[in-house]
Protein backbone atom coordinates (compact mmCIF):
# COMPACT_ATOMS: atom_id res chain seq x y z
CA UNK A 1 0.00 0.00 0.00
CA UNK A 2 2.87 2.36 0.79
CA UNK A 3 4.34 1.64 -2.64
CA UNK A 4 1.08 2.57 -4.36
CA UNK A 5 0.85 5.86 -2.43
CA UNK A 6 4.48 6.64 -3.27
CA UNK A 7 3.87 5.82 -6.93
CA UNK A 8 0.78 8.08 -7.11
CA UNK A 9 2.67 10.91 -5.37
CA UNK A 10 5.52 10.69 -7.89
CA UNK A 11 3.08 10.57 -10.81
CA UNK A 12 1.23 13.57 -9.41
CA UNK A 13 4.45 15.59 -9.05
CA UNK A 14 5.56 14.75 -12.57
CA UNK A 15 2.19 15.71 -14.05
CA UNK A 16 2.50 19.37 -12.98
CA UNK A 17 4.19 21.72 -15.45
CA UNK A 18 7.75 22.88 -14.86
CA UNK A 19 8.11 25.70 -12.35
CA UNK A 20 11.22 27.22 -13.89
CA UNK A 21 13.77 24.61 -12.90
CA UNK A 22 16.86 24.81 -15.04
CA UNK A 23 18.57 21.63 -16.07
CA UNK A 24 22.34 21.50 -15.99
CA UNK A 25 23.90 23.17 -19.09
CA UNK A 26 20.75 25.03 -20.12
CA UNK A 27 19.72 28.60 -19.40
CA UNK A 28 16.17 29.72 -19.29
CA UNK A 29 15.64 33.15 -20.86
CA UNK A 30 12.70 35.40 -20.45
CA UNK A 31 12.53 37.84 -23.31
CA UNK A 32 10.18 40.79 -23.11
CA UNK A 33 8.26 41.27 -26.34
CA UNK A 34 9.65 44.10 -28.43
CA UNK A 35 7.23 46.91 -29.15
CA UNK A 36 6.11 46.88 -32.73
CA UNK A 37 6.72 49.81 -35.06
CA UNK A 38 3.02 50.60 -35.02
CA UNK A 39 2.96 50.83 -31.23
CA UNK A 40 6.02 53.07 -31.22
CA UNK A 41 4.56 55.30 -33.95
CA UNK A 42 1.27 55.57 -32.08
CA UNK A 43 3.13 56.58 -28.93
CA UNK A 44 4.99 59.28 -30.83
CA UNK A 45 1.76 60.55 -32.39
CA UNK A 46 0.11 60.75 -28.98
CA UNK A 47 3.09 62.64 -27.56
CA UNK A 48 3.02 65.12 -30.46
CA UNK A 49 -0.73 65.66 -30.09
CA UNK A 50 -0.29 66.26 -26.36
CA UNK A 51 2.44 68.80 -27.07
CA UNK A 52 0.26 70.57 -29.65
CA UNK A 53 -2.68 70.81 -27.29
CA UNK A 54 -0.38 72.14 -24.57
CA UNK A 55 0.99 74.84 -26.87
CA UNK A 56 -2.51 75.73 -28.04
CA UNK A 57 -3.60 76.10 -24.44
CA UNK A 58 -0.61 78.24 -23.52
CA UNK A 59 -0.44 80.34 -26.68
CA UNK A 60 -4.08 80.41 -27.62
CA UNK A 61 -4.98 82.52 -30.62
CA UNK A 62 -8.22 84.32 -30.09
CA UNK A 63 -10.34 84.23 -33.20
CA UNK A 64 -12.67 86.82 -31.75
CA UNK A 65 -9.85 89.33 -31.22
CA UNK A 66 -9.07 91.95 -33.82
CA UNK A 67 -5.58 93.43 -33.97
CA UNK A 68 -4.77 96.85 -35.35
CA UNK A 69 -1.08 97.51 -35.99
CA UNK A 70 0.00 101.13 -36.42
CA UNK A 71 3.46 101.99 -37.63
CA UNK A 72 5.38 105.23 -37.35
CA UNK A 73 3.54 106.67 -34.34
CA UNK A 74 4.71 108.01 -31.00
CA UNK A 75 3.16 106.65 -27.83
CA UNK A 76 2.14 110.10 -26.59
CA UNK A 77 0.48 111.11 -29.89
CA UNK A 78 -3.06 112.42 -29.38
CA UNK A 79 -4.23 110.70 -32.60
CA UNK A 80 -3.43 107.29 -31.06
CA UNK A 81 -5.41 108.22 -27.94
CA UNK A 82 -8.33 109.38 -30.13
CA UNK A 83 -8.26 106.10 -32.05
CA UNK A 84 -8.37 104.08 -28.81
CA UNK A 85 -11.25 106.17 -27.46
CA UNK A 86 -13.12 105.93 -30.77
CA UNK A 87 -12.74 102.14 -30.77
CA UNK A 88 -13.98 101.89 -27.16
CA UNK A 89 -17.17 103.79 -28.11
CA UNK A 90 -18.09 101.34 -30.90
CA UNK A 91 -20.86 98.82 -30.32
CA UNK A 92 -19.51 95.35 -29.52
CA UNK A 93 -16.17 96.62 -28.18
CA UNK A 94 -15.67 96.21 -24.46
CA UNK A 95 -11.98 96.96 -24.10
CA UNK A 96 -8.87 97.91 -26.02
CA UNK A 97 -5.44 96.67 -24.95
CA UNK A 98 -2.26 98.20 -26.30
CA UNK A 99 1.31 97.08 -26.89
CA UNK A 100 3.98 99.53 -28.00
CA UNK A 101 7.54 99.08 -29.25
CA UNK A 102 9.87 101.15 -31.43
CA UNK A 103 7.28 103.58 -32.84
CA UNK A 104 4.84 100.74 -33.52
CA UNK A 105 1.60 100.26 -31.62
CA UNK A 106 -0.63 97.18 -31.63
CA UNK A 107 -4.20 97.48 -30.40
CA UNK A 108 -6.02 94.27 -29.51
CA UNK A 109 -9.78 94.46 -29.41
CA UNK A 110 -12.08 91.60 -28.36
CA UNK A 111 -14.61 91.81 -31.19
CA UNK A 112 -16.70 89.24 -33.03
CA UNK A 113 -16.31 90.35 -36.58
CA UNK A 114 -13.66 91.58 -38.95
CA UNK A 115 -11.29 94.40 -38.07
CA UNK A 116 -12.28 96.15 -41.29
CA UNK A 117 -15.81 96.42 -39.89
CA UNK A 118 -14.38 98.25 -36.90
CA UNK A 119 -12.39 100.54 -39.16
CA UNK A 120 -15.42 101.31 -41.31
CA UNK A 121 -17.56 102.19 -38.26
CA UNK A 122 -15.06 104.73 -36.94
CA UNK A 123 -15.80 108.41 -37.55
CA UNK A 124 -13.83 110.05 -40.37
CA UNK A 125 -12.16 112.46 -37.94
CA UNK A 126 -10.63 109.53 -36.04
CA UNK A 127 -9.52 107.72 -39.23
CA UNK A 128 -8.10 110.81 -41.00
CA UNK A 129 -4.55 110.67 -39.52
CA UNK A 130 -4.10 107.05 -40.59
CA UNK A 131 -3.82 105.19 -43.88
CA UNK A 132 -4.97 101.57 -44.22
CA UNK A 133 -2.02 99.55 -45.53
CA UNK A 134 -3.14 95.94 -45.19
CA UNK A 135 -6.21 94.04 -44.01
CA UNK A 136 -6.65 90.39 -43.08
CA UNK A 137 -9.19 88.22 -41.31
CA UNK A 138 -8.00 89.10 -37.79
CA UNK A 139 -5.89 92.21 -38.28
CA UNK A 140 -5.45 95.47 -40.10
CA UNK A 141 -2.26 97.41 -40.55
CA UNK A 142 -2.29 101.19 -40.47
CA UNK A 143 0.36 103.78 -41.15
CA UNK A 144 0.33 107.06 -39.30
CA UNK A 145 0.41 110.00 -41.70
CA UNK A 146 2.99 111.99 -39.81
CA UNK A 147 3.03 115.63 -40.96
CA UNK A 148 6.71 115.90 -40.03
CA UNK A 149 7.85 113.19 -42.51
CA UNK A 150 6.19 114.23 -45.77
Amino acid sequence: MKIICLFFSAALLLSFPSTGQVKHGQQQQTVAPKPSMKTAADSIKLAINDAKSSFNTLFKTHRDTAAIAISNIEYEDSNLANLKEGLKKLKGVKSVSEQYKSSNAVLKIPFKGKPTDLWDKLPASVKAPFRLVEAGDNYISLKFKNDKEN
